[in-house]
């Protein structure tokens, strides 16, 4: 019975160890994560069930602000875990959370999530979210129902970051998470500098995904937004892994690489992007070919921006993502609407896809 009793115990040790070290692997994954749940009561960090980011309170980060709790009511499956509380501020112009620790000259994602939940009884609340000193974005609620993301990638002037809500007198301004991730110093969005930041316009993942994709499939934890395909699209995906071409340093989740869209009935794809007055944005489509297409065969389109040229024949690689970056500007005082067309090439054997979509708009530094 003894010599018995030792093969459990050994196999309990062995239990513990792999999940020790599944917790340590996971732990060490997020090094470079801050993810605060705003509003939290108590000094306990949890796991988030879905994502399995570690979530801490926000005391620790800002000394104004009056904690609430969303009514259950108001909360659908969908929205994050993080929305069931929020910290308002109904008192002074300006408050501001610190974030310490930063790697001066780095790239770092920093996102907020705001859901209202219709806490305070009211239907609409705007306020302006500032980065230090710059402004980044207004947040505008219209529906209380709706969860709103504001996300940005900037490189960081000095050791910490302070993320600020601006009052200006529409309501009291909130906030239910704050989540900063770093990103390094690599060529990713090698269009963030020290001067201009990017704020997210869309990140759109394409074709049949079935729910958004983010951390773990993502390592700088981007949300990738399901799309739903409007009928001149058709639906095409790949059951073989895509992996990162050398050249390309996005880093794209192979979940999101391995669906996309294709003409229904035509020759060509078609987006749009409505752009605000004397702004700056940056597109970045990803592709990556399904098909291990024969040398008589090919896959090539012209990229062309309000029916003007930008890229000519471009050809993706098989099971391989890359990308197109463009910018487009807008003259001051005019709005315009850019239409993004994928065009197959007179030679052709098929027509373009598109596997996912970023746009950004330029926010300058002072």
């Amino acid at each position: 019975m003894a010599g018995y009793s030792c093969k459990p115990v050994h196999k309990m040790r062995s239990l513990i160890f792999l999940g020790f070290l599944a917790v340590a692997l996971q732990v060490n994954a997020q090094q470079g994560f801050v993810s605060i749940d705003c509003g939290m009561d108590g000094s306990t960090s949890y796991n988030d069930t879905v994502t399995g980011i570690t979530y801490e309170p926000d005391a620790e980060y800002i000394d104004s602000g009056v904690n609430y709790k969303i009514n259950k009511t108001s909360l659908e499956t969908a929205i994050p875990v993080q929305a069931e509380t929020l910290r308002a501020f109904p008192d002074g112009d300006r408050n501001c959370y610190t974030i310490d620790g930063i790697i001066q000259g780095d790239k770092y994602l920093i996102r907020g999530l705001f859901f209202h939940g219709n806490y305070d009884g009211l239907t609409s609340v705007a306020f302006e979210l500032h980065l230090g000193m710059n402004f980044w974005q207004l947040v505008n609620i219209t529906e209380p129902s709706d969860p709103i993301w504001r996300e940005i990638i900037t490189v960081a002037q000095d050791i910490s970051f302070s993320v600020c809500l601006v009052n200006i007198n529409s309501g009291t301004p909130f906030i239910s998470a704050l989540e900063l991730r770093h990103i390094g110093s690599t060529d990713v969005y090698k269009d963030v500098n020290q001067t201009n930041s990017l704020v997210l316009y869309a990140r759109v993942n394409t074709g049949d995904a079935a729910q958004d994709i983010r951390y773990p499939d993502d390592a700088y934890d981007r949300i990738w937004q399901l799309y739903i395909t409007p009928t001149v699209w058709a639906d095409i995906n790949s059951s073989l892994p895509i992996q990162t071409s050398p050249g390309d340093a996005f880093q794209v989740p192979a979940v999101v690489m391995a669906t996309a869209v294709t003409p229904a009935d035509d020759t060509y794809l078609k987006f749009y992007v409505r752009a605000d007055t004397g702004v700056v944005y940056y597109v970045y489509m990803h592709f990556a070919e399904f098909d291990a297409l024969s040398q008589t065969e090919n896959r090539t389109f012209d990229v062309l921006v309000n029916d003007e040229l930008k890229v000519s024949s471009f050809k993706p690689e098989y099971l391989l993502s890359t990308h197109i970056s463009l910018s487009v500007t807008s003259a001051l005082g005019t709005e315009v609407t850019y239409n993004f067309t994928l065009n197959s090439t007179s030679g052709s054997s098929f027509p373009p896809i598109l596997n996912a979509i970023e746009v950004y708009s330029v926010l300058p530094l002072q």
